[in-house]
């Protein structure tokens, strides 16, 4: 786990640098430093009808940084590097999924008066497997589970949310995968084929997530 964290801090850098510097600098009219933290919702699809899946909680925190466009009034960019932790279970196992994201959103506003605005957003989100990526189990039959984690995942956000009183921001976002989240192999004992043995399907997890943040 150490190794994959090693390698998953310098990608979460690189990405949140290339970002801002991909804003053109002539354009930066107001750069805010923030706190994001929230709750999420996640559930695991599965490839195969025949497994069942369920809604399961999580948790997010880290810093953001929000960059106002000067010549396009309501339009503004994010970033944010986050940890992520999340509950998943797949068929009787409970386990948990570590994971640092980086997420970077355009944004585009109206206000509402002095102290209220509302924006629309959307963008993409690296995410970087910090905890086990590779979770055995035995089921109450004897049967072999086994499930493996992507080490990077590449996923999109649709949201919205409002800002009030200068300093705070609520916001919504529903989260799909671009690609697999997860490949989910288990044995049968009570199959008579050899080739039949093994099983495979892929799975992904939408999940939905709601933040509040605060501006300094």
């Amino acid at each position: 786990m150490e190794g994959t964290t090693r390698k998953a801090l310098p990608r979460l850098v690189r990405f949140i640098v290339c970002f801002i510097l991909l804003c053109p600098t002539g354009l930066q009219a107001q750069v805010r430093f923030g706190l994001k933290g929230g709750l999420e919702m996640a559930t695991l699809d599965f490839d195969s009808g025949l497994l069942d899946s369920s809604n399961r909680m999580g948790f997010f925190a880290g810093p953001t940084l929000k960059i106002g466009i000067q010549l396009l009034p309501g339009l503004s960019v994010d970033v944010a590097a986050l940890y992520n932790q999340r509950d998943l279970k797949v068929q009787e196992e409970d386990f948990t999924q570590k994971s640092l994201v980086a997420q970077g959103d355009a944004r585009i506003g109206v206000g509402l008066g002095e102290f209220l605005n509302v924006f629309i957003l959307a963008g993409p989100q690296f995410s970087f497997n910090v905890g086990d990526d590779i979770i055995h189990w035995f089921d109450k039959d004897g049967n072999l589970r086994e499930f493996s984690l992507q080490e990077t995942m590449l996923s999109v956000n649709f949201g919205g949310g409002v800002t009030f009183a200068k300093h705070f921001e609520g916001s919504i976002r529903y989260n799909v995968p671009i690609g697999k989240t997860a490949d989910f192999t288990w044995q049968d004992l009570g199959d008579q084929i050899v080739d039949q043995m093994w099983k495979h399907t892929r799975t992904h997890t939408n999940s939905w997530n709601v933040a509040l943040t605060y501006y300094f």
